[in-house]
């Protein structure tokens, strides 16, 4: 018996601990009700604050989380992506953000403000209510849609592929550095630069086929306009949707607007006031043809017109995930308006 004896004292030592923890939590609920009484103030507000960051990027983002993991070239599931870094682009040789993107999910005011760039009289609060309201339909118009473009569109496959808990996992991407309107049309061989899709370069329109899309988003011109300039590559770039059309009759067209370059740092005829003259020729080549046309660069835009240098990782025009959370912001609008 006198064995046990020890056992029995540990035993009433944690009933002792356990009645003095209730007592002060019991203090402690009677001290915050007394609280709440005093101030007329909901702890709700409290919690509010406390929501994590991923959480505030995912009510974002959508509602609606898809949860794939990327896969490679050629699975047909989650993100269809290619991978050609090898060719050199207009901005080859500047380190860019875009194509290695960050380890770690970044919120920002551009990424909350769902209305940067809109028209103006709409409000934040206008903009949140109608993503909320529709976020299913809004995630679900980006189904088997695909993002054709060069290492500008690169950079938002990258970002894309960090964030597949949104919808952004459904997006397929046809996007390569050096690619142009005007290379589009070669022929693939040793020089092409198409991108690559299960495993080998594909023409556009053949790799759209393949994939299955419904809707096609393209945004060309930066490696183009210094070649073909403003008349020969809207011509060029007609000709390659005219394709992509013959081939798959039934896909919608969105073009989107070529994004700004920093202030300063032109490039030939590649200069703002350029760009600005090009995508007002896109919008009505797409109005004329009965295309969708998606305004990125003006969301993106500083006072004067110029790439905002808070969006540029380059010093020159690549962007970083805070330009691609814009992104985002005008693409969910952009749904919204088109269900």
């Amino acid at each position: 018996m006198k064995k046990n004896w020890w056992k029995l004292g540990v035993a009433m030592g944690i009933a002792l601990m356990v009645m003095a923890g209730n007592c002060r939590l019991d203090a402690a609920a009677a001290e915050a009700k007394e609280g709440e009484r005093e101030t007329g103030k909901s702890s709700v507000v409290k919690t509010a604050r406390q929501i994590p960051i991923d959480v505030s990027l995912k009510m974002v983002l959508g509602t609606e989380a898809v949860n794939k993991a990327a896969e490679g070239p050629g699975t047909g599931d989650g993100i269809k992506y290619i991978e050609n870094g090898e060719n050199a682009d207009v901005t080859d040789g500047l380190e860019t953000e875009s194509t290695e993107g960050n380890e770690a999910i970044k919120t920002s005011d551009a990424a909350v403000n769902e209305n940067e760039g809109t028209e103006e009289g709409s409000t934040p609060e206008e903009g949140a209510v109608a993503v909320e309201e529709n976020a299913e339909e809004i995630d679900a118009y980006f189904d088997d849609s695909v993002f054709v473009g060069d290492s500008i569109m690169l950079g938002f496959r990258n970002y894309a592929m960090k964030r597949q808990d949104t919808f952004l996992s459904r997006m397929g991407f046809l996007a390569a550095g050096s690619f142009s309107a005007n290379n589009a049309l070669w022929e693939v061989g040793g020089e092409s630069v198409h991108p690559v899709f299960q495993g080998e370069q594909r023409q556009i329109w053949e790799s759209i086929s393949l994939m299955g899309s419904r809707r096609a988003f393209i945004m060309l011109g930066m490696n183009d306009l210094n070649i073909t300039g403003l008349d020969g590559t809207c011509e060029i770039y007609e000709e390659l949707i005219g394709k992509i059309k013959e081939a798959n009759p039934e896909v919608e067209i969105h073009i989107m607007s070529m994004t700004y370059i920093l202030k300063g740092k032109e490039a030939g005829k590649l200069n703002n006031d350029t760009i600005r003259e090009y995508n007002g020729m896109l919008k009505a080549m797409a109005e004329e043809n009965g295309w969708g046309y998606v305004d990125v660069a003006n969301a993106l835009a500083d006072g004067n017109g110029d790439l905002a240098e808070e969006y540029c990782s380059d010093g020159f025009a690549h962007q970083n995930p805070e330009a691609y959370d814009v992104w985002v912001s005008v693409l969910r609008e952009y749904a919204g308006e088109h269900l």
